[in-house]
């Protein structure tokens, strides 16, 4: 199928390879083209030094099962799949765009900017958490703006994502996340061999419960996607949670309720969505970045006004003699 195995210029099925792309370490990536159509494509295959492992090659194929699942404008799609010399490989679409860690890599980004990416990104997981999905491993990595694709945010990176995790219904008796007794979307046993995430940074990131353990459920991720946008926000991490100038109390509490220590006390995706979209409409002039903080005004353009009287006067035996007696003195 190719004469070299997955290096650049090489040719996997009917897609050439080109630049690398970042990728786990269990696999290699690269940026491919289509032989025929005009496809733009991510090819990712088991690293050769992982080949045969069980637990690689059923991460690579999860993530390919999840993407084909969602069926969302804001998840990269699925185009097909295969094996190179025994080695799995996936071909999605290729995100180009700018990541939350590359937008905020100097300086905060603007409040709209993040309400509109918090907002966004939350539609695509209140979608994921109703057809039972975990992402899991949120990072400013794995969240792009993408302003050349129909949806104008995209969350890649879904190779840790679960559907292991049932949250507790509500007092209500309803199901905010679509979690509770939901039918599975991936094949049969193929979410038995969930390997724990890897990456170094996601560990700021990841909700306090997930210390030590695995276990997860659709709160984990409104934990993460706070925590990512809190950074970019104000360039420093929640921890903890604290005010910022510049950003708006509206945006804060919702941060901060996302933030909350206890999962039951977190809000679900669809209701982020929510809040984000009423407080997105309101700062989308960049209006947001201003505190509103009392000041006095001075008109310069005028003269400076005369000095207060203090009520002070210089004692008598100091003060200068009248101008008669002046005159007296020296005639005499």
């Amino acid at each position: 199928m190719s004469h070299a195995s997955g290096a650049s210029g090489a040719r996997i099925a009917d897609y050439w390879l080109h630049e690398q792309l970042p990728a786990r370490a269990t696999e290699l990536a690269h940026r491919a083209t289509h032989r025929m159509l005009p496809r733009s494509a991510r090819i990712a295959i088991v690293n050769p030094g992982f080949a045969g492992v069980r637990v690689a090659e059923v991460q690579l194929m999860r993530e390919a099962c999840v993407l084909e699942t969602l069926h969302h404008s804001g998840v990269p799609r699925v185009f097909e799949c295969g094996v190179h010399e025994r080695r799995p490989w996936v071909a999605s679409e290729h995100v180009a765009g700018t990541s939350i860690e590359a937008a905020a890599a100097h300086r905060p980004m603007p409040v709209g900017d993040a309400l509109a990416v918090v907002r966004d990104a939350a539609a695509v997981l209140a979608h994921a958490h109703h057809r039972g999905v975990v992402h899991r491993n949120l990072t400013p990595r794995s969240i792009i703006c993408t302003a050349q694709r129909a949806f104008p945010v995209c969350i890649t990176d879904w190779g840790e994502a679960t559907m292991r995790a049932r949250r507790t219904q509500s007092a209500g008796g309803g199901d905010p996340d679509g979690l509770a007794g939901g039918a599975g979307v991936l094949p049969r046993g193929i979410d038995r061999m969930v390997p724990r995430p890897c990456d170094p940074g996601g560990r700021f990131y990841r909700a306090p419960e997930l210390a030590g353990s695995d276990q997860c459920d659709a709160s984990s991720d409104v934990f993460a996607l706070a925590a990512v946008m809190f950074e970019a926000a104000t360039l420093v991490l929640p921890e903890p949670v604290q005010r910022f100038p510049g950003v708006p109390a509206a945006f804060h509490q919702l941060l901060a309720s996302m933030l909350a220590t206890d999962p039951t006390e977190r809000p679900t995706a669809a209701a982020v969505h929510a809040e984000a979209t009423r407080l997105a409409e309101l700062y989308s002039d960049g209006d947001a970045a201003i505190e509103e903080v009392e000041v006095e005004l001075v008109d310069i353009s005028r003269a400076p006004p005369a000095p207060a009287n203090l009520g002070w006067m210089p004692p008598d035996h100091m003060a200068a003699p009248a101008p008669d007696t002046q005159r007296r003195r020296r005639d005499s």
